[in-house]
C-alpha cells in the first residue's frame, strides 16, 4: 500500500464582490488598536504597592540574643565566678586591644567602659529562657558595653559563636576570646578552669 502524502490545504482570501480592500485592511487595523486599548486599560498603573506578608525582618524582634539596651542578667549567672579576655578590633585602623575581665570588674580604656556582668558554661535557651547547660559546651559571657557614656551593648557574647551575636558597630568588632571559671570549693578555695 502506498503511503499517502500529506494533504497541504491552502486558503486563498477571496474579497467580496463590491468590497474596498484597503478598507478591510483599515477596518483590520482599527479593530487590532481597539483590542489592545481594551487589553492596556486593564492595567491600573495607579495601584499601591502592598508589602508581602511573608517577608519577615532578619532578626525577630522577640530574639533572645538580639542586641537589647534592656537584656536582663539571669541570677544564676550573676553567681557564677570567673574571667573572661574581650577582644576589640577598630575596623578602621585595625588596631586590636585585647581586654581582661574578672566578673563584677568595671574597666575603661579609650573612649569604652567595659563590665563583665556574669557568665555561663553552656548557654543554651529553654522554653524561651536562658539556661546554664554544661554538657552544650557553650560558654558565655553577659557583658555592657558603652563607648563616650553610651550603651552599645548588653547581653551575651559566645566564646564558640563570636560572628553571630553582640555588638553591631560599623566601626567596632568586639568578640569574646578566653572564658575562665572559678569553682569555689565547700572549705572556700578557688580552683580555675579554663573554657578557652
Amino acid at each position: 500500500m502506498a503511503e499517502s502524502a500529506p494533504l497541504l490545504r491552502v486558503y486563498r482570501f477571496t474579497p467580496i464582490e463590491g468590497s474596498n480592500p484597503s478598507l478591510s485592511a483599515s477596518s483590520g487595523l482599527v479593530g487590532l488598536m481597539l483590542m489592545v486599548l481594551c487589553f492596556c486599560s486593564g492595567c491600573d498603573k495607579t495601584q499601591t504597592h502592598e508589602s508581602i506578608h511573608w517577608q519577615l525582618p532578619l532578626q525577630s524582634s522577640d530574639d533572645s540574643h538580639s542586641q537589647n539596651h534592656e537584656s536582663v542578667l539571669p541570677e544564676w549567672a550573676s553567681s557564677e565566678s570567673g574571667s573572661i579576655v574581650l577582644t576589640f578590633l577598630h575596623r578602621n585602623t585595625g588596631k586590636v586591644t585585647e581586654i581582661p575581665l574578672n566578673k563584677g570588674d568595671d574597666v575603661s580604656f579609650g573612649e569604652w567602659h567595659v563590665r563583665l556582668l556574669g557568665l555561663a558554661k553552656g548557654l543554651r535557651i529553654q522554653s524561651g529562657q536562658m539556661i546554664d547547660d554544661e554538657t552544650v559546651g557553650n560558654p558565655a559571657a553577659f557583658v555592657e558595653l558603652k563607648l563616650n557614656g553610651h550603651i552599645m551593648y548588653k547581653g551575651w557574647l559566645y566564646l564558640g559563636f563570636p560572628e553571630l551575636f553582640g555588638l553591631d558597630n560599623p566601626h567596632w568588632k568586639v568578640w569574646l576570646k578566653d572564658v575562665t571559671f572559678r569553682e569555689i570549693s565547700k572549705e572556700g578555695k578557688g580552683s580555675l578552669s579554663s573554657a578557652g
